[in-house]
């Protein structure tokens, strides 16, 4: 996108992580955001926390923005719809990208684990009653 650091807008705020770790984001920026398909759009600005992390995700966008487009969401068909001047158009997800995107947050946070903390896994015997 082209954006540099000094496009941000500075604020001293501390965001709670999605484990609960205190964040310091790098700052504050406002850009259009926009979605839709040949039978019609809708766009509109949104404000983004930049942060520092390692993520499969570009973005995450939360229901302020969703709610903001009148989107429904069905995670289950990986599909969201909204209504347009045109009509409602259904943005479709890819399951591969999705199920990708899934493992590498997952993996990141394996990463992340001090091997101290976490408990071993013992299998349990299985018994016959």
């Amino acid at each position: 996108m082209g954006l540099k650091e000094a496009n941000l807008l500075r604020a001293g705020i501390t965001l709670l992580g999605f484990s609960g770790e205190r964040v310091q984001p790098l700052g504050f920026i406002t850009l259009p955001v926009s979605f839709g398909d040949d039978n019609g759009h809708a766009m509109s600005m949104v404000n983004f926390a930049v942060i520092r992390a390692k993520s499969g995700y570009n973005a995450i966008l939360g229901r302020t923005t969703l709610n903001s487009f009148g989107m429904v969401i069905s995670t289950p068909h990986l599909c969201a719809e909204f209504p347009t001047s045109s009509g409602v158009v259904t943005v479709r997800g890819d399951a591969r990208q999705a199920t990708r995107c899934f493992q590498i947050a997952a993996q990141l946070v394996v990463d992340q684990m001090d091997p101290r903390e976490s408990q071993p896994v013992i299998p349990q015997k299985e018994s016959l009653i």
